[in-house]
This record gives structure tokens, sequence and C-alpha cells, in this order.
């Protein structure tokens, strides 16, 4: 399962992943944010469009606080032909959890509920969320096991962090163990998978877990799945890296209105490959430089 971040451009992104890369079974696509009124903005709903081309499947991924609100996007998937839906309530940045979205959510333990109830209610069997082990302490989730437990969410994902620590520190095993015990559903890891070793190691630990959830970990390193797969680190071929790269910028390139949002786009990607790219901090810098596409072409070669 995989959990690209927002900037990147999933549906453009995954596609041109698919064409060098071994894909993950699922996509959950970037969250769409709840909103008043009845009428949907066909923009929110590109990444989750099913009449365009589709590489791997993919589920929408909401984020509010309103279950009517909630209700409105939900109607809005199924008319599209969506079965599936997740609510993001573990995203911790701040300028959301005030606002009681994302890991703010869980604080309200009875708007959590409902929404919870709303979401089972248009997709039967087919509704999960993503949460955090807690906003402030890592026991947190524990008093929020009775409210998920008692309904039919088709999966829980729980990233083995609290809000506080951010992407920050290490993953707390110790907690993230009792809650998998605690919890009546299937349960998606999320959560440090940044090399086929660490896979292997939380794997072996967690033989319960159903799902294992790939998210900066992919973006970091697009050869990652396979290494999964095959059990090991495998060859990096970086021609097959370059012509991604290409293929990304292209696509981009054909659907963005303007150079500077395609080169942002570029820059947003790079922030996350740097880390498995030889040489990558030191490309990284100057990348950041690149004030135009013909200068990000140059210096990768893909002129």
């Amino acid at each position: 399962m995989l959990a690209p971040m927002h900037g990147i451009t999933l549906r453009l992104w995954r596609n041109a992943m698919a064409e060098f890369f071994p894909m993950p079974d699922l996509a959950v696509a970037p969250f769409i944010p709840t909103f008043a009124g009845t009428k949907v903005k066909q923009r929110l709903l590109q990444d989750v469009d099913l009449s365009v081309e589709q590489r791997i499947s993919v589920i929408p991924q909401v984020l509010g606080k309103n279950p009517d609100e909630l209700r409105v996007l939900l109607r809005a998937f199924r008319a599209m032909g969506h079965r599936r839906a997740d609510l993001n309530a573990g995203c911790p940045w701040p300028m959301v959890t005030k606002k009681g979205r994302g890991a703010g959510l869980p604080r309200t333990p009875d708007v959590l509920r409902r929404m919870l109830e709303v979401g089972c209610e248009e997709m039967p069997n087919g509704f999960s969320v993503k949460l955090r082990l807690g906003y402030d302490r890592p026991d947190e989730l524990l008093r929020l096991l009775p409210i998920l437990n008692e309904l039919p969410l088709c999966e829980v994902t729980i990233h083995a962090r609290t809000a506080k620590q951010m992407y920050e520190g290490k993953v707390l095993l110790n907690e993230f163990s009792e809650a998998l015990a605690g919890c009546r559903h299937p349960v998606v890891y999320n959560g440090d998978i940044f090399t086929v070793e660490d896979f292997i190691r939380l794997r072996n630990r967690f033989a319960t877990v159903t799902r294992w959830m790939l998210g900066r970990g992919i973006l970091c390193d697009p050869f990652l799945i396979g290494d999964i797969r095959a059990g090991c680190r495998q060859p990096r071929d970086p021609v097959t890296l370059t012509r991604f790269l290409s293929a990304y910028l292209e696509r981009c390139s054909q659907e963005q209105c303007g150079e500077r949002p395609v080169l942002g786009r570029m820059k947003e990607l790079w922030t996350y490959l740097r880390y498995s790219v030889p040489q990558g901090e030191q490309l990284w810098k100057s990348i950041r430089l690149c004030r135009t596409l013909d200068e990000y072409r140059r210096l990768l070669g893909l002129c």
C-alpha cells in the first residue's frame, strides 16, 4: 500500500512509476478536505477519477470533522465508481490538527465516532481509518479502540508515532504492539519503512499485520517495492531512474499550466529522492537553485 504526500501529483507520479518500477497493490490518494455545500468541484477529484488512465487501484482519502460534509464526498466517490474510502485521522500538521481535523479528530471521540458511523453507512464494508498512537501520549489510541471495534471498518491503519512527534524520532513499536493486539479489525502498519531490512524486521515482529503502508519510503527510493518483493536489496539501474524522471517531467509538463508549477513538482519529488540517489544531497542543492526547466534538464541529463 502506498500513501504519497501532498505536493506530488499522485496520478501522474504513479503512472510514470508503473512504467519502470514494481508497484504496490493499492495507492491511497492525497486527502481531499470536506467542505460546506453539496456540489463537489471536479478539480478535487482528479487524483481519484476512474475515467482516466489508472495504472493501479486507488483509495480516496478524506480529511474533515463534519459528518454531513463527509457524506457529500463519499456519495461523490460512489458516483464515480469507488466502493472504498479512507478517513485521515492521523495527519499531524498543526494547521490541520488545531482545526480538529487529522490527528486532532481523535481528541473529540464523539465526533470521531460519528464520522466513522457515516463512513460505514455510505461505504458498507469498505470504509477505513488512519490514526496515530495518540496526540501527546502513545497510549491514547488504546482508549479509542472500543469505538473502532464496535464499527464495521474494513481496516485500521496505525502510524506508530504520536502527532507531537510529527515524522521525527523513533517509531514506538512497543506501543504499536499494544494497539495491534487490542484492535479487532485488520491492521495496516505505517511508519519508517525505508529499506527491505526495515520491512523484514517489522514483518517478523508483527506477524498479524495484514498490510504494510509505504509512504516516504517509496518516495525516497522507487526501487524499494522491488527490494521487498525480492527479499533483498536489488541492483540500482541509473538509466531506469533517469527514464522515470524524464517520464514524470513529461507528464507534468503536459498537464500543468506554466513552467514554474512543473519545476515545483520536480523539486518536491527531489526532497525525497535525495536520500537514496548517489550524491543525492549535493545534487539536491543544485536542483534547488534551478530557475528553469532547461536548467533542470541539463543538470540531470534529460535533454
